[in-house]
């Protein structure tokens, strides 16, 4: 892959992840311990530019400048224009918002004109999970009301998360017992009842969220256990980085670190198919995500499911995000690779891709590499005229229709804020926005577009990175596991914060 992929330089905010108690303070009192606040530039890959502050605390009662629609802001604390210390001298604004209807938490408005840096919204968690896992959670899904997190030494636990006052809810979680090392992935079946794991002791397993009947549990200090009625482990030779569900559960698909692909018929807990991707000696699979073919018209329009109508797993297909730093596809159930009308531009580094999500119609597709960058594309699937329902045969028109399908992806954008890798992504708000998180510890929600616009900043880490982040479209809530073994959550807004410029 010869082309390479132009890359914006995008900002980031950070701020002291106890900041919510210097608010506090505020309040009661003009004297306090400082905390840091910075924004930071990315205008080249090597070189930055920076403004931080400390926050002094004396009362200020000038009215705020800007005004996000139905949201009023109330001074915090601090100056409407702060002076900043660093290479850059001035020009680092922050407010608070006061009120949000469906925010509910502490949430403030940043922007630093010296840096280009357009009004930006930065939130904190409105409740905290603390140590789901104490050594640091791997892998991290939620489905209605539970979180379902994967830590070290074969760790797995299910909480069912507080949507009020968390001192209201009294919950016992539940363990999975039978991984022996380290998770890889977890997630929800469709059913949200069902869990898939991975681990790197060579096994995939299911688990369902009820109680193991056969291991009551006979006391609040007795932990309660969940089934494990299927496992998945010869002929897995090495450890399984990562698996996916292959429509509603019947089968499932693990990559494994020998080199292989194996769809697993999950009923009988035999491997159905079994092929390799390209140099797989040499390259591993570090994240895999299974999507629909979303098939066009020669105008790109999207085809009726009248003329899409064929065996549902036979639309599926598998995108691969190889150590080699480029996204591989496969066809599902064949496993076969699938050629692209033109090649994917990546990075120049050929940094690992470490992270890929696609959206929910299919039509998107990104991926996050361990050098902290990000790319999407429009994913599109073509059918050629010759794929015919009147070919003499039923061989030809198989043949024929393999043949015909075809997928083109067309770049969109590439953008880097740190060089710190990217860990999890997720589309969300009907694909137009992506959720992002990672080694940095600054996870954000970001427009997708030619030229992405931040229009979120989740604060509250300390420096830790963030190995998973997912949204619940029902409860408008983003989740996200840390390496500290916390979960934390965020409102999301459903009416729009201050209006921001393009990156």
């Amino acid at each position: 892959m010869a082309k390479t992929m132009s890359k914006t330089m995008s900002f980031s905010i950070t701020i002291q992840h106890d900041f919510p108690e210097v608010i506090a303070e505020i309040k009661v009192s003009t004297q306090f311990d400082a905390r840091e606040t910075s924004a930071t530039e990315f205008p080249t890959l090597f070189r930055t530019r920076s403004v931080w502050r400390k926050t002094s605390g004396y009362p200020v009662t000038e009215p705020s400048t800007i005004q996000p629609p139905e949201a009023s802001m109330e001074n915090c604390g601090l100056p409407p224009i702060m002076e900043g210390m660093g290479s850059l001298a001035f020009g680092l604004i922050m407010q608070r918002i006061q009120s949000v209807p469906s925010l509910n938490q502490l949430a403030l408005i940043i922007s630093c004109e010296s840096l280009s840096i357009p009004p930006t919204l930065v939130s904190f968690p409105t409740q905290i999970i603390s140590a789901v896992q104490r050594n640091g959670v791997e892998c991290m899904d939620v489905a209605g009301d539970w979180i379902v997190t994967g830590g070290k030494n074969g760790k797995l636990r299910l909480d069912r998360w507080p949507k009020s006052d968390p001192t209201n809810v009294h919950h016992q979680p539940r363990l999975g017992r039978g991984h022996l090392s380290d998770l890889t992935s977890c997630q929800f079946f469709p059913s949200g009842e069902v869990i898939l794991t991975t681990s790197i002791d060579m096994s995939a397993r299911i688990f369902s969220i009820h109680p193991d009947p056969h291991k009551p549990n006979s006391s609040q200090d007795t932990p309660i256990l969940m089934m494990n009625p299927r496992s998945f482990a010869a002929p897995h030779g090495r450890g399984v980085s990562a698996a996916g569900i292959i429509g509603k559960g019947r089968e499932i698909v693990t990559a494994c670190r020998d080199g292989k692909l194996r769809i697993w018929n999950v009923a009988e807990s035999r491997v159905a198919v079994e092929e390799s991707w390209p140099d797989s000696s040499s390259t591993a699979v570090l994240a895999i995500r299974v999507a629909e073919k979303r098939f066009l018209d020669p105008t790109g329009n999207s085809l009726p499911s009248s003329i899409e109508s064929r065996d549902q797993n036979n639309r599926l297909f598998l995108v691969l995000a190889l150590s080699s730093g480029v996204l591989h596809f496969v066809d599902l159930p064949s496993l076969k690779p699938i050629t692209l009308r033109k090649s994917l531009p990546t990075d120049q580094s050929n940094s690992p891709v470490e992270a890929i999500a696609v959206s929910r119609s299919s039509d998107l597709v990104a991926w996050g590499t361990r050098s902290g960058t990000v790319g999407v594309a429009t994913l599109n699937w073509h059918l050629s005229p010759t794929s015919s329902c009147c070919s003499s045969s039923s061989v030809n028109v198989e043949e024929e229709e393999e043949e015909a399908e075809s997928l083109s992806l067309v770049p969109l954008a590439s953008w880097q804020r740190t060089t710190a890798a990217v860990n999890s992504l997720e589309f969300v708000e009907d694909g137009t926005a992506l959720l992002v998180a990672g080694d940095d510890g600054l996870p954000y929600r970001i427009s997708i577009g030619t030229q992405p616009v931040i229009l979120e900043e989740f604060a509250g880490y300390n420096c830790d990175p963030v190995s998973a982040i997912r949204s619940s479209s029902a409860y408008r809530q983003v989740f996200a596991a840390g390496k500290d073994g916390n979960v934390l959550v965020w409102n999301s807004p459903s009416s729009p914060l201050p209006s921001v410029t393009k990156i």
